[in-house]
């Protein structure tokens, strides 16, 4: 069975025609830094535009919670007077954050198209533990190949807490940003890592930030389960901070110069690291084994994870792909965010290294909504 999201979506997350062509850049918001970027599309090939990073002082947003809107409209409307023409005259493409999110997959008796959403609020209210009224949601339909004539239909379901939604877009529109469209990281994950061949083949996309590691299941390009875990790049520089009794700041740095190497410094950073990382690598068994659990209804589907794509600023850590595909017994490999351009992109060489561009894998995918 071939998955495909559908184009068929509830109107929620999106605020202008996406028909209209019109400069878009993508906004990836976390509880410490705003990364953005901006492509322009020139006829059939899309051009690398603008990219930047700006750092958000701590208790602003919290657990991707803004705690503070009159603050974060300040750092907005100063990056907007600091980068002129290019982001005002821009409409922006915003990341929601994952952890505040209820992602479910529902699995719908064969009805017709037009009985879907009422068919879906009724399994919300069964399925997300808070009332209808106060979320704001959005689906696709995960569709079968013509070749199958199943007796259901798989859509996957993504829903906010009202409030949540509501804080984000008064902030941006407080700072004079216009919103083209919101949704989920993963989302924009996978719309730049996943390659420009179809297959049948299962992925779990891990994103290794700072301060989270977002898991995303994906069959043939189509999420199918998402979950956040506790753990990110500031988890291992605490511990090695704390197993050499130096400062986060030098722990930064010796991470990023010495990565997994087992004899360094006498062992003491890999036995810092080696606890973390094997949840890490149980969270990933965790999401495999659920989506096992979930293809027992689904014909002709693959059963098992086949590689694991590593994305985010702290997949750089060296060796990291080789000690998680050693406990995992699956290929592991970082991604590549550019990978589903092809010949498109102008220019042909991306304008920032490799290493830096896994950090900027969610802003690349907000930016191509629409585009490709």
């Amino acid at each position: 069975m071939k998955y495909m999201p559908s184009r068929l979506k509830t109107k929620v997350f999106q605020f202008v025609n996406p028909f209209i062509r019109l400069p878009t850049m993508g906004l990836d918001i976390s509880d410490r830094t705003i990364k953005y970027l901006r492509f322009l599309q020139v006829k059939d090939k899309i051009r690398f535009d603008l990219f930047g990073e700006i750092e958000i002082p701590e208790g602003i947003i919290i657990n991707g919670e803004i705690q503070k809107e009159a603050d974060l409209v300040k750092i907005f409307s100063g990056w907007l007077a600091r980068e002129g023409r290019k982001t005002r005259s821009s409409f922006m493409v915003v990341s929601l954050p994952e952890e505040k999110s209820y992602v479910r997959l529902l699995q719908l008796p064969k009805i017709k198209r037009e009985d879907i959403r009422g068919a879906i609020r009724w399994e919300i209210e069964a399925n997300i533990p808070v009332p209808i009224d106060e979320l704001i949601y959005d689906y696709e339909i995960i569709e079968q190949s013509v070749a199958w004539n199943e007796d259901h239909i798989d859509v996957l379901v993504t829903a906010f807490p009202k409030k949540i939604v509501e804080s984000y877009v008064r902030v941006l529109k407080s700072a004079g940003i216009r919103i083209s469209a919101m949704e989920l990281e993963s989302q924009a994950i996978i719309r730049a890592v996943r390659r420009r061949h179809a297959d049948n083949l299962v992925r779990a996309v891990a994103d290794v930030g700072r301060n989270k590691i977002g898991l995303t299941i994906i069959s043939a390009g189509a999420i199918v389960f998402t979950t956040t875990v506790d753990l990110g790049g500031n988890t291992f520089d605490t511990n090695i901070s704390r197993a050499l009794d130096i400062s986060l700041e030098e722990a930064v740095k010796i991470k990023m110069e010495i990565g997994l190497k087992k004899t360094a410094y006498e062992g003491k950073i890999w036995g810092a690291l080696a606890p973390a990382l094997s949840v890490f690598a149980d969270q990933i068994r965790r999401a495999s084994e659920y989506y096992q659990g979930y293809v027992e209804h689904a014909h002709n589907a693959e059963i098992k994870v086949a590689e694991v794509i590593l994305t985010g600023g702290n997949a750089n850590l060296d060796g990291l792909e080789m000690h998680l595909s050693s406990i995992l017994k699956i290929p592991v490999r970082r991604g590549n965010p550019f990978e589903s351009f092809g010949e498109k992109m102008i220019p042909a060489i991306p304008p920032m290294p490799k290493n830096k561009s896994l950090a900027y894998s969610t802003a690349i995918g907000l930016a191509l909504r629409g585009i490709i």
